[in-house]
């Protein structure tokens, strides 16, 4: 294994860097999206549970939540 990278000369590593921090970066950026639909799921599920437990009705929840879009 250690033969094999001893023949690797640098500049041919240029092109397997660029192509590790691609995969990275698109990794990173997909990992986000999914983190912020979570978040968001999570925030309005306690929002219509606390609005319940204040003792609110389904319409009343339902006018609330499209007063915000």
């Amino acid at each position: 294994m250690t033969e094999f990278f001893s023949k690797i000369q640098p500049q041919d590593m240029i092109p397997v860097i660029a192509l590790v921090a691609t995969f990275l970066t698109v990794g990173v950026i997909v990992a986000m999206f999914i983190w912020r639909g979570v978040r968001k799921a999570d925030i309005a599920a306690r929002l219509k549970q606390d609005m319940l437990d204040r003792g609110m009705s389904a319409e009343e929840i339902r006018t609330v939540l499209d007063a915000g879009r």
